[in-house]
């Protein structure tokens, strides 16, 4: 792991020298993020164990890869802009990966792209320090789902481990004073549930119905062939 993260530091490096080589840095965004939650799967051993991997951390937030609980989703992320972001500025504002290809699409002088685009431009909130343009953010991971819309944070059928039940079928926290997401205060607020849980289904829903209306009918029937043979 040590050796890993001295390469990806070296590797870092070699870029932004060469940015500033060519006197580019100044006018380059460049992004550096981390992917969501460490993994506990069995082969991150690479010794054939087959016992659950805990090498990687969360430190107090709960879940892992495959979590829709803060462990599983929220990651750090650093956005360097020499000529438009100031430098130091810390961003506290709820944000997706989702939002980065609009944002970069922008930075380049592209504003207009379409509607089929996920995510929203987030630019005004690197730059300016603006509120986020996302009244909600929503997820989903096999049967969990999860809306986050301000500090309240409501996950359905969530899980700690993958392959095992949900904690609660109904998860309900204020990341502002538990982003642990130790407490589940769903009973203390039923209208408030009632209405992120609509909104999640509802959103759910969707992606549903988008797969197998527009999506699904363009996979190729021998893709399916390709991907049994992989499974078995």
């Amino acid at each position: 792991m040590a050796a890993m993260i001295s390469a990806m530091d070296d590797a870092v490096g070699l870029v932004l020298d060469e940015l500033d080589r060519q006197g580019l840095r100044e006018n380059t965004m460049c992004l550096f993020m981390t992917d969501n939650g460490p993994s506990r799967e069995v082969r991150n051993w690479l010794d054939g164990s087959q016992e659950p991997y805990y090498g990687g951390s969360t430190g107090t937030l709960k879940g892992h890869k495959f979590s829709l609980f803060e462990g599983g989703i929220r990651v750090p992320g650093i956005i360097s802009w020499p000529g438009r972001i100031p430098a130091g500025q810390v961003v506290d504002e709820p944000a997706a990966a989702m939002d980065l290809f609009p944002t970069f699409l922008t930075a380049a002088g592209i504003p207009h792209y379409g509607d089929d685009v996920d995510g929203l431009d987030i630019m005004g909130m690197l730059a300016r320090g603006e509120p986020s343009p996302h009244d909600a953010i929503l997820w989903e991971q096999g049967d969990q789902t999860a809306i986050r819309s301000g500090r309240w944070k409501l996950v359905l059928n969530g899980r700690l481990v993958e392959h095992e039940g949900p904690q609660d079928p109904v998860f309900l926290s204020d990341l502002d004073a538990d982003v642990g997401e130790r407490t589940n205060i769903a009973d203390r607020h039923p209208e408030l549930v009632a209405e992120l849980r609509r909104r999640a289904e509802e959103w759910r829903a969707g992606i549903e119905d988008r797969w197998a209306s527009h999506w699904l009918p363009r996979i190729p029937d021998h893709a399916y062939h390709v991907q049994a043979a992989f499974l078995e």
